[in-house]
């Protein structure tokens, strides 16, 4: 969904869109040629880079953030740039490729909008030159949504042979790309690392490292020391697929040394090559010079790391801090899938390497995972691994499945559900990534009380498998209904505009359309049912989403099925009113239905939940309904959950108001500011069974919901009725009916504010109001100099602010 900020206010926007343009500091890129000022009518990447280091314009590129150390943007079109001589920022950029969001069409996986695409920007060394290279000034950049892609890093001509794609000096944060068949003749096929003096982190997310190769790291490799002291890489990869980098005579694909602090979370590591002789995966060793640090701290959490080729997939010795968890380490070829770096290979008992919920093959021979005996025998009963020498590849994981728009264009294996002690799905533990590699959410915490069967919980392995939940909701209340509808009020006339704004752009707007339908019905459907403090619940907010095979597909593909009303069957039901408890399944209420109602309204789109009698709990009590999730087709799933609800009394609004003190009059007033002031909070009452009051009443039944702070000195209040308030403020004095303020002095040109607030019938005290006595005796002959600042600046500036926000 496009994001906008709600409640905006078309003045604000409309008065400051003229600001606009001038407000723009993005460096746009205009021409895929190679060019170094040549050429004033077109701007190009080297050009750009050039321009953000100099904050003004070089070749035909005009400056960005021209405020010293600030961060320029630079924005790249659809296509390839190939280059003839790598790149060097000398100053902190974020490099963007062209948007993969499609606001047209739907999401293949998620089924919402945006649609993700293929990445549509390339970046080549043309398999001639490395592509970024920051060791010597040591600039930190971000890059998004790019493919790096033949990028070579030779030792001809003085250079290192380091880095294919990219040397790093400082550091790398690269989103949703790409690093792609890039050669290092030393090492780092993708990537180097140069880490001296201080930490410097590379963070990869959501991208495809594939087809890179080196001597040594063909995905990774990194300086272990340097000016006397171990190097400080920190190095994050997560959501990323890495396959088919490597070859027969490489030594590692990563590399790991110095005092690395290493996270490794949910990717899928898989058809890799190094030599089935010597070579690893995963190396973090240490050997001759290069030194693996003791305060090197390794994390492997949630990938699936299978179908590999080398003599070790995890190559270990006993330096540093190893943690391995809700892994599948196992299914590679070529030798152990780990293995103690020493002569013997046999590990030492001593060493810090802890275990949790691993696939591993704990048998012998070929692709047996060697660990520490002491490890295995330490591991708590429910963290316990897997030992998966006896179970076939099939029987756990699915083939390798290619890159599409199902799996966020990242190549994975999907998880097989036997329901059986060795397989990788619910292994009834917590602690494994918040996300799968799809971006979807691990539901490992959730509480299914009626369906503790389907209770999930973490899988081993990059992918989760998603199954419905109706999860159980305990906090459950009652909110204002003014403020909710308007709400959904100020979101559709919002999105209004945006589509308004939007279409005279030619741009998509069909999730804009769907929102709007959506809003719509809501402030509809919400007047048309309203029942006092009712509550408003919807039951797919906060439901687990099952997934289905897509029909039809190729290759094994899942999809995320919507939770909505197209898909799924809602019944709602009142468990009634007391406290419940639930024992393997079954709730025991120990209390009564009494008037409770759960009610599900399909064209709303909502459980609303309400007492007929409209009034609160009492005793410690709370309501409770059930909801279950049907799915209407395909395997009829259901799962049903708990909703604990209690009632609130909602405050009543005061607002400001305005009255006239004339001379004419001897300076009295009569005022009545509860005219101005609701209790409509809680919601209609014309449907309860008994007539309800909206303000505090005397004995007299007279309403003196009126309570003044301080009446201001000077002036003198004569009230219609009046009477205690309510308990809290019992000593003080409320007032109702008519009220008449005369100023003491005749002669008086002040103004007089009265601060005030109002009670319900419940003694729920509102806010604040000012009810103000506008002196028009004094003298009005003022104006504004050549100073000040009017009404419509200010709401340009306001504007200004909010549709930055807006636009982000």
């Amino acid at each position: 969904m496009h994001t906008y900020k709600k409640g905006l206010l078309c003045v604000m926007v409309l008065s400051a869109m003229s600001l606009m343009a001038a407000e723009d500091r993005t460096i746009y890129v205009t021409t895929f040629a190679d060019e170094n000022g040549e050429n004033a009518s077109a701007c190009s990447l080297r050009e750009a880079i050039i321009t953000a280091k100099k904050n003004a314009a070089y070749g035909g590129c005009t400056p960005g953030n021209t405020v010293f150390g600030q961060t320029d943007y630079i924005q790249l079109e659809a296509g390839r740039y190939k280059l003839d001589s790598e790149l060097a920022p000398e100053s902190m950029v974020i490099i963007s490729g062209a948007s993969r969001e499609n606001f047209k069409e739907k999401n293949k996986l998620t089924q919402t909008y945006p649609a993700l695409e293929g990445i549509k920007t390339m970046i080549s060394g043309e398999g001639r030159t490395r592509i970024f290279n920051t060791s010597k000034t040591e600039i930190s950049f971000t890059l998004n949504n790019i493919q790096l892609e033949n990028g070579y890093a030779g030792t001809q001509a003085g250079q290192n042979g380091r880095g294919g794609a990219v040397l790093i000096g400082g550091d790398l944060i690269f989103k949703n790309g790409a690093i792609v068949n890039s050669k290092a003749e030393v090492a780092g096929g993708a990537i180097y690392n140069v880490a001296l003096n201080s930490e410097k982190k590379i963070s990869i997310n959501g991208s495809l490292i594939q087809g890179n190769t080196a001597a040594k790291g063909s995905v990774i490799a990194m300086d272990c020391y340097g000016n006397l002291d171990d190097t400080k890489p920190v190095v994050y990869f997560e959501r990323n697929s890495i396959i088919n980098n490597g070859s027969s005579s490489s030594l590692s694909a990563f590399d790991f040394c110095g005092s690395a602090k290493v996270d490794l979370i949910t990717n899928t590591i898989a058809q890799n090559k190094a030599s089935t002789s010597n070579g690893s995966i995963l190396r973090m060793v240490t050997e001759g010079l290069n030194r693996l640090s003791p305060f090197s701290d390794i994390k492997i959490t949630s990938n699936t790391i299978v179908e590999n080729e080398a003599y070790s997939t995890l190559l270990y010795d006993d330096n540093g801090i190893k943690s391995v968890s809700f892994n599948v380490l196992a299914y590679n070829q070529g030798g152990k899938s780990c293995r103690y770096y020493s002569g013997s290979g046999v590990p030492k008992e001593n060493i810090k390497f802890f275990l949790a919920k691993n696939a591993l093959n704990l048998g012998t021979g070929v692709d047996q995972c060697m660990l520490p005996k002491s490890t295995l025998d330490t591991t708590v009963e429910n963290s316990k691994n897997i030992d998966v020498s006896t179970t076939s590849f099939s029987t756990l994981l699915s083939e390798l499945i290619p890159a599409s728009p199902y799996n966020m264009f990242l190549p994975l294996y999907y998880p097989r559900n036997n329901q059986t002690a060795t397989d990788l799905i619910d292994v009834n533990s917590s602690g494994c990534s918040d996300y799968d590699q799809r971006l979807l959410e691990r539901a490992d915490d959730t509480v299914l009380q009626l369906n503790p069967d389907l209770q999930s919980s973490c899988d081993i392995g990059s992918v989760e498998q998603m199954n419905l939940a109706a999860v159980d909701i305990t906090d459950l209340k009652n909110s204002s209904l003014v403020t909710l509808l308007d709400y959904y009020q100020k979101n559709i006339d919002e999105l209004r505009e945006l589509i308004t704004e939007s279409t005279e752009k030619k741009e998509d707007v069909e999730d804009f359309k769907e929102e709007l339908a959506n809003f719509e019905n809501l402030l509809k459907y919400t007047k048309q049912y309203q029942k006092y403090r009712a509550i408003y619940f919807n039951p797919f907010e906060l439901a687990i989403a099952g997934e289905e095979r897509v029909p039809g597909s190729k290759n094994e593909e899942y999809r995320i099925k919507v939770l909505d009303t197209k898909h799924y069957d809602i019944i709602a039901e009142p468990f009634g009113i007391g406290v419940l408890t639930v024992k393997d399944g079954q709730p025991v209420l120990n209390g009564s239905m009494d008037d409770l109602k759960c009610e599900w309204k399909a064209d709303l789109k909502r459980i609303m939940i309400y007492r007929t009698s409209g009034n609160l709990l009492e005793n410690g009590d709370s309501a409770y309904c059930k909801y279950t999730i049907k799915e209407k087709a395909g395997t009829a799933q259901q799962s049903s959950g708990i909703l604990k609800v209690s009632f609130t009394n909602i405050a009543p609004v005061a607002k400001n108001d305005v009255y006239k003190l004339d001379a004419s009059k001897n300076l009295t007033v009569t005022v009545n500011p509860v005219e101005n002031d609701n209790d409509d909070g809680d919601g209609t009452a014309s449907d309860l069974p008994e007539k309800k009051s909206a303000f505090h009443k005397n004995e007299a039944g007279q309403d003196i919901p009126i309570r003044f702070a301080v009446l201001p000195a000077g002036l003198s209040m004569k009230a219609e009725f009046e009477g205690p308030c309510p308990e809290a403020y019992i000593r003080d004095t409320c007032y109702g009916g008519k009220i008449e303020f005369t100023v003491k002095n005749a002669f008086s040109q002040f103004d007089y504010p009265i601060d005030y607030a109002v009670f319900d019938a419940e003694g729920a005290i509102s806010n604040t109001a000012t009810l103000l006595l506008k002196n028009t005796a004094k003298d009005t002959n003022s104006s504004g100099g050549g100073g000040s600042f009017g009404i419509y600046g200010l709401l340009a500036l306001i504007g200004l602010g909010l549709y930055r926000r807006k636009m982000k």
